[in-house]
């Protein structure tokens, strides 16, 4: 008897224990089919995946710790179903889209690894797809910038973010730093920055490559507003007569209000490097307004977005956009989107890579449509 009281309670604690702990596996399928044509470079047709939300696979977890502390993590690859492999088809699958490890309690959330870029955050909540598809606001600015190898400006790693508490009264943000991780003395580098020779003599300090930003926002009812701003540290470096070097710097402020009938929300962006004598100048400002409304089993999205160069090469856009998701259940959708890009001056913007079809850009001052019919399952 004694020694089944013994088994029982020993259960009993095991079972508290494990209740005390959760993982959970989740992911989405996400593949369509898409036409992508550009003026003066042809067009290409094919299957796409990712024309609603990335297609990915993950495991998230929970253990309490006791005394309002807890232990996460969090492990997201995305998936390229519509070849069967993982975002990389030279190393497989991986866990690129975040990998992190935090502790959590009533002072906020200490998180580290890869993550999304503090900067890149409000573009996701401001964009009526979420950063998805033929509707995003494309981020174009270290591209036309010439600028390379990034720390990232969608996600970063080596990254220590400080999460505030959801018990504010409405404000939310995050203050994060992702390293580097350039040795200053022999000038090894993680990933390349354009102009930055790994021989001797370049004078790159610990800080390059380095990116610090922070987002705060204020969400209550329909009303949600916020912005974030950042640096990535020495992301163009010059060497002749001296050692010019100069910041990539991004700054956002958005918005939404939630009508019930409809929600409109608008963004704005600007993206900036200081140009000194050996390192040009480089300033690109993006806006956007767009709105969502529930239409029968679905939602109808709808944006414009406009991008401008003031300050480098003679560029600019506007880009059109339509889209209806139609909810077969909580967990499967149908969507079609259909968008145009109208460059303008020296501009070649289109839908490259998008869903993973290729597509190079228009000729000079013309024009990209695309469409696209997809199905989306998440579990």
């Amino acid at each position: 008897m004694k020694k089944s009281l013994i088994a029982l309670a020993v259960l009993a604690a095991s079972g508290a224990a494990m209740a005390q702990s959760s993982v959970t596996l989740f992911g989405i399928i996400d593949a369509g089919v898409g036409y992508v044509k550009s003026d003066g470079a042809g067009h290409t047709t094919g299957l796409l995946n990712g024309g609603n939300s990335t297609s990915r696979l993950g495991f998230r977890g929970t253990e309490d710790l006791g005394g309002g502390l807890a232990a996460s993590f969090w492990l997201e690859g995305a998936l390229n179903n519509d070849v069967g492999g993982g975002a990389s088809q030279t190393t497989g699958f991986d866990f690129q889209r975040r990998s992190t490890v935090s502790l959590s309690g009533a002072f906020g959330e200490i998180r580290l690894g890869r993550d999304f870029a503090a900067t890149y955050l409000p573009s996701i909540s401001y964009d009526v797809s979420g950063q998805r598809g033929f509707e995003q606001i494309e981020q174009y600015g270290a591209t036309l910038a010439g600028v390379g190898g990034l720390n990232g400006t969608t996600r970063v790693s080596n990254a220590i973010a400080y999460v505030l508490p959801s018990n504010l009264g409405g404000f939310y943000g995050n203050l994060q730093y992702a390293f580097g991780e350039r040795n200053s003395r022999t000038n090894a580098v993680v990933s390349p920055i354009t102009g930055l020779s790994a021989t001797a003599g370049t004078a790159i300090t610990d800080k390059t490559g380095d990116f610090i930003g922070g987002r705060l926002g204020y969400a209550n009812g329909p009303l949600d507003v916020g912005g974030s701003y950042g640096v990535f540290r020495d992301a163009v470096r010059t060497v002749a007569a001296g050692s010019y070097a100069e910041d990539y710097k991004i700054g956002n402020l958005g918005a939404s209000y939630d009508f019930g009938i409809i929600k409109p929300m608008v963004f704005v962006q600007q993206d900036r490097i200081d140009g000194q004598a050996a390192v040009g100048g480089f300033k690109m400002n993006t806006y956007s307004i767009g709105a969502t409304a529930p239409l029968g089993a679905g939602v109808l999205r709808a944006q414009a977005n406009r991008y401008d160069v003031k300050d480098g090469p003679n560029v600019a856009a506007n880009k059109f956009s339509l889209g209806y998701v139609y909810n077969l259940s909580k967990r499967t959708a149908v969507y079609a989107d259909v968008a145009r890009i109208n460059n303008q001056g020296a501009g070649t913007l289109g839908f490259t890579g998008v869903g993973g079809l290729t597509q190079a850009g228009p000729t000079a001052g013309d024009n990209t449509t695309a469409v696209a019919v997809g199905v989306k399952h998440s579990f």
